[in-house]
């Protein structure tokens, strides 16, 4: 059965409907058993990035809550989530109306306060274009503040041009305004997907934001074998660049495949704005396996890519890495996720 939380709006228009409301939230906000001690949390807001987060539950570490936030209460109910909480009463949607789903969203101060309080690690997803996630995204970036976040991530989708450029416009200026209040940004504009459906350009994004999530977070709370842990990534966060944008790719194979994707001009795989490696602030490389390494001939390879990799890195670039073990690879396969920050704009 599924099951949501409704938050209701609290405007009413006469003493009676006000001392119900009153009960009702009583009850409503009454939910320590759906509130547990994660250290971190992912939260989607809106009916796009509620559906991509319920996505994560396959791969989610158990130290990380996975919550969803919408408007439109058929979208909530189609998710697997336990989590998931419809803001306003009408459950119609906003009907892409920002303005009135940050009216209700600022009536849910309370629920989200519960569920923001004291996190490690905070990462909202939100697509922009909708006005759930326009009008709320705001609201949730101030109280993750407010409630001592240590670090607020935002995964951002940017609306793809057949949307109309009014509308990426404002997603673009929103984000500008809105990157102050964060500790990183990742953006997945869906112009950079070559698809021939928007249902393939959706698959593609949402699974580019998941691996992103996935890899980024795991970096914290996954043993690694070098210690790299919180400090690391808040080093890496608090590099002083002219943006808080984190830029990242993925490769997975066996290490012939990995030679000749990281030694030949790994920099293109990055956005336009890096000319060179040379533009590369700082670096974060996981290495993910399922075999443990060992002194076989194969381990031996691996780190003369990874050693050879390094070499190609600028002097004045940082770099910090971490090597982790995921059994979801298959044997004699590899994966390296690399996290960037640029030092243009």
């Amino acid at each position: 059965m599924n099951v949501y939380i409704r938050i209701n709006s609290l405007a009413k228009k006469n003493h009676q409907n006000k001392r119900i409301m009153k009960e009702e939230s009583d009850i409503i906000f009454n939910f320590p058993s759906r509130i547990s001690e994660y250290s971190s949390i992912i939260v989607g807001i809106g009916g796009g990035a509620s559906r991509i987060v319920d996505q994560m539950r396959k791969r989610c570490f158990l130290d990380v809550g996975l919550y969803a936030f919408g408007m439109n209460r058929k979208e909530m109910n189609e998710l697997s989530l336990y989590n998931k909480y419809l803001i306003g009463q009408e459950g119609l949607g906003s009907g892409k109306n920002r303005f009135l789903a940050e009216y209700e969203c600022n009536n849910s101060l309370p629920v989200i306060e519960n569920i923001l309080k004291n996190k490690l690690i905070t990462v909202f997803v939100v697509c922009l274009g909708g006005g759930t996630g326009e009008g709320c995204i705001r609201s949730f970036l101030g109280k993750a503040k407010e409630m001592q976040s240590r670090a607020i991530i935002l995964v951002a989708t940017i609306p793809h041009s057949s949307e109309g450029k009014e509308k990426r416009k404002n997603a673009l200026g929103l984000l500008k305004a809105l990157e102050p209040m964060v500790d990183g940004l990742h953006i997945v504009d869906y112009d950079d997907f070559q698809c021939n459906t928007f249902t393939e350009l959706f698959q593609k994004a949402d699974r580019k934001i998941i691996q992103f999530t996935d890899a980024f977070v795991g970096m914290v709370l996954r043993y690694c074998l070098i210690s790299f842990d919180f400090n690391d990534l808040r080093a890496f966060l608090e590099c002083p660049t002219p943006s808080k944008n984190i830029n990242f790719f993925t490769l997975t194979g066996s290490v012939d495949f990995l030679r000749s994707e990281l030694l030949e001009e790994w920099c293109k795989k990055l956005p336009a704005k890096y000319s060179s490696v040379d533009d590369v602030a700082m670096i974060i490389f996981a290495i993910e396996f399922t075999d443990w390494l060992d002194d076989s001939e194969e381990a031996t390879e691996l780190m003369n890519v990874i050693n050879d990799f390094m070499q190609q890195i600028s002097a004045g670039t940082e770099v910090k890495w971490g090597i982790y073990r995921d059994e979801t690879i298959p044997s004699h396969q590899y994966r390296i996720n690399i996290f960037t920050k640029c030092k243009k704009q």
